[in-house]
């Protein structure tokens, strides 16, 4: 991890957690959707118990695209309070490696948490290009300073990763509104483009400024665990 490569480029990647700890969190995600499926009137077994997380929800989609939408939800909704992703959100060695790549001190409680996934069966739900701050008006999400980006398996090009507009920028570039909060490819179009590979206990840093977008996944299903974390 080079916090001068970061101040250049806007990301970096760097091991931080055992990957046996990260893989264990899948759990987490895998224990939502059953407790969500229990809840509900349609059979248990329509939810695919049997099949891992990389594999479930697709599955249920190619039967039962609003179902498999409704547990697609609930795990981007409430997962992070899992035990397994709690523990990785909370760590001291994330914070550590976020504050110096930062070069500042971050809040010890008050981050944002969030499961996110990119899944074949929901394309739409890829996230276009955009910076995890675009308004920086001195509000309090203008207060975050850097995104830690946890992926629970490996990802990468072809595999649920993020592709960034490299360097580091003084300000967001201007995003507008449409169906969703994005920034025009051409505004981007000076930058030179990266597609890292994150593998299981590596998490991927991003800058408040720093374009990012999901990367087109045609295969297993990714899940990451993202941590955005305000300045002290």
């Amino acid at each position: 991890m080079s916090k001068t490569s970061f101040a250049q480029d806007g990301y970096a990647v760097a091991p931080v957690f055992d990957p046996a700890q990260v893989l264990s969190a899948q759990a987490d995600i895998a224990e939502q959707i059953d407790r969500i499926a229990h809840a509900l009137h349609a059979p248990f077994e329509r939810s695919c118990p049997e099949l891992p997380i990389t594999e479930r929800l697709d599955a249920i989609a190619a039967k039962e695209r609003a179902y498999a939408n409704l547990l697609r939800l609930a795990v981007l909704t409430d997962a992070q309070g899992g035990v397994r992703l709690g523990a990785l959100a909370a760590s001291p060695a994330l914070k550590s490696a976020a504050e110096q790549l930062a070069g500042r001190p971050l809040q010890d409680r008050g981050h944002t948490v969030r499961v996110r996934a990119s899944l074949a069966a929901f394309p739409e739900h890829w996230h276009d290009w955009h910076s995890d701050v675009a308004i920086d008006d001195g509000t309090e999400c203008g207060r975050l300073r850097i995104t830690a980006w946890i992926p629970l398996m490996d990802a990468g090009p072809g595999a649920g990763g993020l592709e960034i507009a490299a360097g580091r920028q003084p300000a967001p570039f201007p995003h507008v509104r449409t169906h969703d909060f994005h920034i025009e490819e051409t505004s981007l179009a000076h930058l030179p483009r990266a597609q890292p590979a994150c593998r299981a206990g590596e998490v991927l840093f991003l800058d408040r400024f720093t374009p990012h977008r999901t990367l087109p996944n045609a295969g297993a299903g990714r899940f990451a665990l993202v941590v955005w974390m305000k300045a002290a």
